[in-house]
């Protein structure tokens, strides 16, 4: 190639030669002449590569990094043979002698002839933007690298506080991106924290400040756990929250720990103040501390001094200063969790120089890193001064291991003797000697670990090992041994007593898993038996039951006898159950008063069906308490693998399904679950859905059906019956939504909406002077699980001023039979005192009239429409109704016959005395309004007309 300066070459394209300057440019730009294969290059190339002019051919290529160069002469070569310009990047050889990126870009230039006569091109200098660019994606892999690397959860959310993402989040709470974002994340916060945690987050948002809040949230495994979660607003330039970042950390392990310290912290406080001790507690986390008043009595300081750890060692004396920081501050290899020292100190007040006896013990987290430091110091001068010498060296580290149940060792590899402290005999009933006397008293399955333990010694120098050990006198220990490698054949170490820790965590991990009350598995751990029991059955190809179990009278129980019968009840139900399984089965409570069997192979469902009858006889077994002569009555339901479901959570919902169904039913059964159930129970759960709705719209509205005084003709009452109008099918009776009313959530809202209405109404009438006697409503068995219904229901006629005597409440027999005696008699108790008068509806159609009649305020009774139909045909109905009305006459009770469709029907009853009568004959249900002009005109009949009727 040529050395001539671009300045220099005329151009030549369609026959022109002005001269081209490009010097100005900053960039290396080049020209290469077809015809005589010449190249030119313009200043800054030479400024760039250091070349002179004199240097001629491909000097270029030889400037392209080796790496580069195979790229650059073939894009160069296609460029030649297509006709088509290139650009791509390479490095370059700089005058420093350091390659540097360039981009590279050429393109032809064509004559008049459309032939190509030159080819120009330019480099530019993008090193720096590389580097840049290396930057960036190497800090961006840093903190990916981070991120995966903490031990918390990392989050980014927008500005209105929606989650945007979150690293550790699923693995921790098994919750997938979608539905832990946005704010998805509160769902498996615990719903006691839930409204404590949304506060914090809103007060954040709204201030723009960082926060911080302890919680409990659902684990993947299972369960709640602590944790703490810190929030950190990034801002614009204009102090806007433009995204928010943070990290939730798992502190349950933290929180259990200090909890257990409680109780003995308390002791340990009452001890220290009759000894004049003093306590200090270091939060190793937070870096807090807390003092006793004894501790600034001891250090002679004012109450003023905040408590710190500085503040402490301020008053060391200086030679024990180091000593004092070394072993009672900081965790110091092979030393155990507790120390004991004695030091001086020097007193803030006069200067006087004390000895002080310390007790230091570090508490772990269940990971075994410390979290907190307690200790105790206690004035002991006058007993230093007595003593005659200071205990040798040897001496005081013997009851220090003592102290901790510690003893020292060293174990020849080479040998196997084992040299240990001569504590050892008395704690561990074993002196120096072979390691296989040791080992004879470790269990088979924790040998193992012992040479895992060596081996990981002599790769890493140091080793822990947790193992059982059994004592001369038959006795089991915990132990841990802590050893590090002394040489290339000796190990030294410790160990120590960890039997108590152990049972600790063995009582954390019951008191997890299995129900206080009555030593049963809980949910939690019935959950991971059956997901076992079902998997085994799949290997296996056998079958697994699951039987769902309701006590019908706990709430009765409770209500009558009190709480600790109740408690008994639980007792007794759980050792029967426990006394009927095999060991293999499993027996839960999940709380309440409803219990859970899981029944293995080889049993099949027919066999569990029988169980559960079996179950039922048991369980209704009287027993004595506190004089009193208990039993109980169950529903069961019951669900089966592989007859109906393979997953865990599917066949507790079969069960439940059928337990549901048992209880629906009357209660007091066993019934196992077909798939026909589940659309009864979605059926039932959208009707839920949309009588919500229709509460919400104001759909449900009281109709209204006159009661007529057979001798006078006159509307005596009026009967209120619940009506929904449905947006679409009109207006419904209860026979299209009559499930609801067994909704112990949507049969209370649904009465008071119609007692609200019913109220309105009344005060309607009574204002226009309208007679209509008393109104009678109906109160489900569900409502009766209020204990104040009777008193929230008076309140509320009481705010229109409606008299309580113009009020009839009307209970069917299901609702007294319905396993709540107590709370509905003290309910329909309360209605009479207030002078509501007592209907029961639907009289004779049950098998224990008789009984209510005198175990309950009654007023009024209502013969069912299914005697008066055939009233005057059927001389079997007309005997009971003439009973019925006799009957009621008897007791002075009201009688009021349902049902009336003809004049026959209302003459007869008539004659038979009873006093007053509803149904078509007279008029149907209808809305308030119609009810008003129908009071307004309803034609009396009286003296002639009367006796007609």
């Amino acid at each position: 190639m040529g050395q001539d300066r671009f300045t220099d070459v005329p151009a030549r394209s369609s026959g022109a030669a002005p001269q081209i300057t490009v010097d100005a440019v900053p960039h290396m730009v080049w020209l290469f002449c077809v015809d005589d294969r010449r190249s030119y290059h313009n200043e800054r190339w030479y400024d760039f590569t250091g070349l002179s002019r004199s240097d001629t051919g491909d000097a270029w290529l030889d400037l392209v990094h080796p790496d580069d160069r195979e790229t650059a002469l073939t894009a160069w070569k296609n460029a030649l043979r297509t006709g088509s310009g290139y650009a791509f990047e390479h490095r370059l050889l700089h005058r420093s002698g350091a390659y540097r990126w360039v981009l590279c870009r050429a393109g032809p230039v064509h004559g008049a002839q459309g032939g190509i006569e030159h080819w120009v091109g330019t480099y530019t200098d993008i090193h720096a933007l590389k580097e840049a660019e290396e930057a960036l994606a190497e800090s961006e892999e840093r903190y990916r690298a981070l991120v995966e690397a903490a031990a918390s959860i990392v989050w980014r959310a927008s500005p209105d506080g929606a989650v945007l993402r979150g690293w550790g989040w699923k693995e921790f709470c098994g919750q997938e991106p979608e539905e832990y974002e946005g704010h998805g994340w509160l769902k498996v916060v615990h719903p006691e924290d839930y409204e404590a945690v949304t506060a914090v987050w809103r007060d954040a948002r709204f201030s723009g400040r960082a926060a911080e809040k302890e919680f409990r949230v659902r684990h993947e495994g299972g369960g709640y756990r602590w944790v703490l979660s810190r929030a950190i607003p990034l801002k614009n330039s204009d102090g806007s929250v433009r995204e928010w970042v943070g990290t939730i950390t798992d502190i349950h392990d933290q929180r259990q720990a200090q909890d257990t310290l409680r109780t003995s912290e308390e002791r340990l406080r009452l001890a220290a103040e009759t000894t004049s001790a003093g306590i200090w507690d270091l939060d190793l986390v937070t870096g807090s501390a807390e003092w006793t008043a004894e501790m600034w009595t001891i250090l002679g300081l004012s109450p003023d001094v905040p408590a710190a750890a500085e503040r402490f060692f301020e008053r060391v004396h200086p030679d024990d200063l180091a000593d004092v920081r070394d072993k009672d501050f900081v965790d110091v290899p092979g030393k155990g969790p507790r120390h004991s020292c004695t030091f001086r100190i020097v007193r803030g007040d006069d200067g006087q120089v004390r000895w002080i006896a310390s007790t230091t013990r570090t508490i772990f987290d269940g990971h075994g890193q410390p979290i907190r430091k307690v200790g105790l110091i206690q004035d002991v001068t006058q007993h230093k001064l007595s003593e005659d010498a200071l205990l040798a060296t040897e001496e005081r580290l013997k009851l220090a291991m003592q102290a901790g149940r510690m003893i020292a060792w060293e174990n020849d590899l080479d040998t196997g003797h084992v040299t240990r402290s001569v504590n050892s005999i008395e704690l561990f009933g074993i002196g120096s000697g072979p390691l296989s006397e040791f080992l004879e008293r470790v269990p088979p399955e924790d040998r193992l670990a012992r040479d895992q333990f060596i081996e990981k010694i002599s790769a890493t120098g140091c080793d822990t090992m947790e193992f059982r050990y059994t004592l001369p006198n038959g006795k089991t220990l915990w132990l841990a041994s802590r050893g590090e490698r002394a040489g290339p054949n000796r190990v030294v170490g410790v160990t120590f007593d960890i039997t108590d820790r152990k049972a600790a965590e063995e009582e954390v991990w019951r008191s997890a898993n299995h129900d206080a009350l009555t030593g049963l598995p809980n949910r939690v751990l019935l959950q991971r038996r059956l997901e076992q029991a079902l998997r085994e059955a799949k290997q296996n190809g056998t079958s697994v039951s699951l039987l769902m179990i309701d006590l019908d009278d706990f709430k009765d129980v409770n209500d009558t006898l009190g709480h600790d019968a109740g408690d008994m009840l639980l007792k007794e139900t759980a050792d029967r159950l426990s006394a009927m399984m095999r060991e293999q089965d499993t027996v839960a409570r999940l709380g309440g008063d409803e219990f859970a069997v899981v029944v293995v192979e080889p049993l099949r469902l027919n066999h569990a069906a029988n169980l559960g009858e079996i179950i039922l006889r048991r369980l209704r077994q009287p027993f004595m308490y506190a004089g009193r002569t208990l039993m109980s009555r169950a529903s069961i339901g019951v669900a089966a693998y592989p007859d109906h479901d393979f997953e865990p959570l599917e066949l507790m919902k079969d069960a439940d399904i059928a337990l549901y169904r048992a209880k629906a039913e009357g209660r007091g059964r066993v019934v196992t679950y077909h798939p026909g159930m589940r659309l009864l129970t979605e059926h039932r759960l959208a009707l839920g859905r949309d009588m919500r709705e229709a509460i919400s719209d104001n759909r449900i509205v009281p109709f209204y059906q006159p009661k007529i005084c057979l001798s006078s003709g006159k509307i005596v009452g009026l009967e209120a019956l619940a009506r929904w109008r449905h947006k679409e099918k009109g207006v419904l009776t209860p026979s299209a939504f009559g499930a609801v009313f067994d909704d112990p959530e949507l049969a209370p809202a649904i009465g008071k909406r119609l007692i609200g209405k019913l109220a309105s109404d009344m005060r309607r009438w009574l204002d226009a002077g309208h007679e209509f006697g008393r109104v009678a409503f109906n109160l489900s068995s569900a409502e009766f699980s209020q204990p104040n219904l009777a008193d929230e229901v008076i309140r509320i006629f009481n705010l229109v001023k409606v008299p309580a005597d113009r009020l009839e409440v009307e209970v069917t027999e299901r609702v007294l039979l319905d396993g709540q005696f107590g709370m509905v008699s003290h309910i329909l108790e309360r209605f009479h005192e207030h002078g509501v008068q007592i209907a029961l509806d639907d009289f004779g159609t049950g098998y224990a009239s008789l009984t209510h009649l005198k175990r309950f305020p009654v007023d009024h009774i209502k013969i069912d429409h299914s005697f008066v139909a055939d009233l005057e045909h059927d001389g079997d109905d007309a005997a009971i109704v003439a009973a019925v009305i006799g009957l009621g006459h008897s007791l002075g009770l009201h009688v009021t016959a349902e049902g009336v469709e003809t004049e026959g029907q209302a003459l007869r009853l008539r004659e038979m005395g009873c006093h007053s009568a509803q149904g078509y004959f007279y008029a149907k249900p209808m809305p308030a309004a119609q009810m008003t002009e129908l009071l307004a005109s309803w034609p009396v009949r009286t003296g002639s007309e009367a006796s007609e009727f």
